[in-house]
């Protein structure tokens, strides 16, 4: 419920409770005018003063959930009072409930039927009163409409109470020929019984003027015009008709003009909004159009880009020295490259669909069958060494072997970069050069697996927060930003795919691979293409470069690191809090140094600092935590020459240092 209809029906409950007890102390205290607005007519009884006190109370309990051990004593009471008030009138009965607190010292027999005893119709609101609070909330829809209905029928009789009153018409403030409903009574209870409507508004007459639909917004402006109108015009009736100053007929017939004239005025005013609505609809869904085919046209564009982007993939596949093939779960080629089918001397297109079963004796199949099975079981890397027999000689390979997991945790393929190092057997020391020489080789390509799989995760992941706010988006304005938003998002997107293609040339010269970069240019990039979630957050990310501005380092590996730090502070960020995230550079004993503060969820150090920075190691509960964020930027900054550590604390944040040049010891 909203905190507007909570305060309504406070509000209400609050000034009814006052009444009641005004009205109480007119009869303690003997004070006429607390008992009547109108001095010679029906005065509020004591029965109606303490009912209404007691139904105040149960919808206010009703709307907090409080005082449970009172959930159906007060209703029942409102509901027997009531009750048993009906069947004074009806049987000729005096149960002595009337006058059992305070004797009625005003009574009138011609505005009254029975000393202290409230209304027919006043007794029968509370009946159906009592009813309705109790089915309120109940868990039946059923049972709730009732309610809602009751509460309703409550209204129409006050509502005829107080145009009585206001119209000068007796007879609809007595409802019959015994008791008149006070003119507070008939307000106490139409303000009453709007209030608890507001308890389930979506339901009866009460949800038509409640919801933010078109058709609600225009019952609001609508009803209290009408009513308004009607009234003035009833009023101006009866008024010209008890002064002789028009004839019946007259009277109805200037009656029925004017109202068709309010009518018309109401009509008139309602289709211009309607108009003026459509209006914008229709100029918004032009401009959707518009902007759709603009996505079409960039999604088209994009797509092309990404066909080139995997042809030069292929080329570079193609044209490695290392043998390189994909199998599918059951041990299938899917794909491989020209190095792996001339050393079988089989065109690549012949391999597809075949197992290790058609290639290798069964021995080597075996053991390549169950290192996959293990791989698939594990999840995790597995290097090995086999010997087989080309049609031209044996070789002895060294195969690095790693899953391909989908969204959903699932391994789909195997990878595998199998290289040749069979004249490594002949030299012990040679061997141990070209040992760490592939060794390194297949942890960088272990890397760039790892790094393609998680930096696209992010950007892809931006754009679906940026797709769920351009659908949550309510206006044109915010449809444009968000979609200059997709451009920025898209371009980074295509340039990341470039650099990933141009990491599969770099080779073991890392020195070939480093250019001057500016910080913050690098961390406007990253932050742009992370806009999404950085909107969604609303997290507050800052950065000072001043003290350090430049470095001398490979592009892919610094806005991988940034990527990485950053879309760890938006992903654990605390619920309590707006994220707030801080980059900063300087030197620290002549070393460029990286600070990247953040004040999330934060790490046990002490259960976590030994596998803080392991491959698929999480230490929060998170969909989207794979483990490979931070294992990758210590492997890229390690690889650099560089160091990185975590001071952090559970619920207060964390800083993460890097120190990119470390001093020679």
């Amino acid at each position: 419920m909203s905190q507007q209809r909570i305060i309504i029906i406070k509000s209400i409950c609050g000034v009814i409770v006052v009444l009641g007890f005004i009205v109480l102390a007119g009869w303690l205290l003997k004070i006429p005018l607390l008992t009547s607005i109108i001095p010679a007519y029906a005065t509020m009884k004591v029965n109606t003063a303490i009912l209404f006190i007691l139904s105040s109370l149960e919808l206010y309990r009703t709307l907090l959930r409080k005082w449970v051990i009172l959930r159906g004593v007060l209703c029942f009471i409102i509901t027997v009072v009531g009750f048993a008030t009906l069947l004074e009138y009806e049987l000729q009965l005096n149960f002595a409930i009337d006058e059992f607190f305070v004797k009625d010292f005003l009574f009138n027999a011609t505005v009254d039927s029975f000393p202290g005893r409230m209304a027919k119709g006043t007794a029968f609101s509370f009946f159906l009163l009592g009813i309705s609070l109790y089915l309120i909330k109940s868990d039946q829809v059923g049972l709730k409409k009732t309610a809602q209905y009751l509460l309703h029928t409550i209204s129409l009789i006050a509502f005829l109470a107080i145009i009585g009153y206001v119209i000068g018409v007796p007879m609809f403030y007595k409802l019959s020929s015994i008791g008149s409903m006070a003119i507070h009574t008939a307000i106490g209870f139409l303000c009453l019984s709007i209030a608890a409507t507001l308890i389930n508004h979506e339901l009866g007459i009460t949800g038509l003027f409640t919801g933010n639909k078109i058709g609600n917004r225009m019952a609001r402006q609508l009803f209290p015009a009408l009513t308004l109108s009607v009234l003035f015009l009833g009023f101006m009736r009866i008024y010209l008709h008890r002064n002789n100053l028009v004839s019946v007929e007259f009277g109805i017939g200037i009656f029925a003009t004017s109202f068709i004239l309010i009518g018309l005025l109401l009509i008139s005013i309602s289709a211009q909004q309607l108009n003026k609505i459509n209006y914008g609809k229709t100029q918004a869904e032009e401009k959707l159009e518009e902007l759709n085919k603009n996505l079409e046209r960039t999604i088209l564009q994009r797509t092309h880009e990404l066909r080139n982007n995997e042809q030069l993939l292929n080329a570079i596949i193609n044209n490695t020295s290392s043998a390189i093939f994909v199998k599918d779960v059951f041990g299938n080629y899917i794909l491989v490259n020209k190095k792996f089918a001339a050393d079988f001397d089989i065109e690549p297109e012949l391999l597809i669909g075949k197992n290790a079963y058609d290639i290798f004796s069964k021995e080597i199949a075996d053991k390549l069958t169950r290192d996959e099975q293990e791989i698939i079981q594990s999840k995790k890397g597995l290097t090995s060494e086999i010997n087989i027999q080309t049609s031209e000689s044996q070789k002895t390979m060294l195969t690095n072997k790693f899953p391909l997991i989908d969204e959903n945790n699932t391994v789909f393929a195997i990878c595998c970069v199998a290289t040749d190092f069979s004249e490594m057997k002949n030299a012990k020391t040679e061997q141990e050069i070209l040992s760490l020489q592939l060794q390194k080789k297949n942890q960088q390509l272990l890397n760039f697996a790892h790094i393609t799989s998680h930096n696209l995760r992010s950007p892809v992941s931006n754009l679906n927060s940026l797709l769920w706010l351009y659908k949550e988006s309510q206006t044109n304005e915010e449809k444009a930003l968000l979609f200059e938003k997709f451009e920025t998002v898209i371009h980074n997107l295509s340039e990341t795919l470039n650099e990933l293609v141009d990491a599969l040339k770099i080779q073991e010269d890392t020195d070939k691979k480093r250019e001057v970069l500016l910080f913050e240019e690098v961390f406007k990039k990253v932050k742009e293409s992370m806009v999404g979630k950085i909107m969604e957050t609303e997290a507050v990310v800052s950065y000072n470069f001043t003290k350090a501005p430049t470095i001398e380092y490979p592009r892919l590996y610094l806005e991988s690191i940034l990527q990485n730090l950053l879309s760890n502070s938006l992903k654990y960020k605390s619920p309590n809090r707006t994220p707030v995230i801080h980059a900063e550079t300087q030197f620290q004993n002549g070393i460029l140094t990286l600070k990247f503060s953040d004040n999330g969820m934060g790490i046990d150090l002490k259960r976590h600092a030994d596998k803080l920075f392991g491959l698929n190691k999480t230490f929060h509960k998170h969909a989207e935590a794979k483990g490979v964020g931070l294992f990758i930027t210590k492997t890229q900054v390690e690889a650099m020459g560089g160091s990185i550590t975590v001071d952090s604390e559970v619920n207060r944040g964390s800083v993460f240092t890097i120190l990119f040049n470390k001093k020679e010891l």
